[in-house]
């Protein structure tokens, strides 16, 4: 269960089951249900390996249910469209208020788990940083609309679904690389410098 669990928590795991189900059968009701199939599951594997579901996680799993249960039942995929915005829009939304309301920096706790030496950052890299992120998502949110409404009939769902197998995955990478970057040019010079020894010595 817990390789299973791994597979599942890549990136990349539910665009590969989106691809497989909407090319050869051009479907959204198929896709509506393969993603609610996929999601439910990694809330499951989650439970029962970690004792706990990712707020995340269950944030998402929350709006997709309803939501997806709505595009199936009226068999209209604008609501399973804007379960994606929503997403974007609350979780950017988090970050803002988290920080400014409860003073916790969710990014930093997130970051913190690649490296040690991330906790000497200074807290106006995080903070910069974590509204950077923020304002990313929330302007991902809107992009995802514009393409939701950009086409008409068939053409608008194969514009919204290569936007969201390309461009919003270039995208997010570009919004995680460049969040990385600045996070790690101000590193300290001493962590940094003990880094480097450290691997020189390894």
């Amino acid at each position: 269960m817990t390789s299973l669990l791994k597979i599942l928590n890549n990136p990349l795991a539910l665009l590969a089951v989106m691809v497989i189900v909407w090319y050869p059968t051009r479907d959204f009701l198929a896709l509506t249900g393969a993603i609610m199939i996929f999601v439910t599951l990694q809330v499951v594997l989650e439970k029962v390996v970690n004792g706990e579901v990712p707020d995340f996680l269950f944030g998402s799993w929350c709006l997709l249910i309803p939501l997806g249960s709505l595009t199936l039942f009226f068999r209209d995929p604008l609501f399973l469209q804007w379960k994606f915005s929503i997403v974007y829009w609350l979780f950017g939304l988090i970050l803002v208020v988290s920080r400014i309301l409860g003073k916790k920096d969710i990014l930093k706790s997130m970051l913190s788990l690649a490296g040690p030496q991330l906790k000497k950052v200074q807290d106006r890299v995080w903070r910069r940083a974590n509204y950077f992120m923020a304002l990313g998502l929330i302007v991902l949110g809107f992009l995802n609309l514009y393409f939701i409404y950009l086409g008409d009939g068939e053409d608008a769902m194969n514009l919204w679904i290569n936007f969201k197998f390309y461009g919003a995955t270039i995208y997010n990478f570009l919004l995680f690389a460049a969040v990385g970057y600045y996070i790690f040019s101000n590193l300290p010079e001493d962590s940094s410098s003990s880094s480097r020894s450290d691997e020189i010595e390894a």
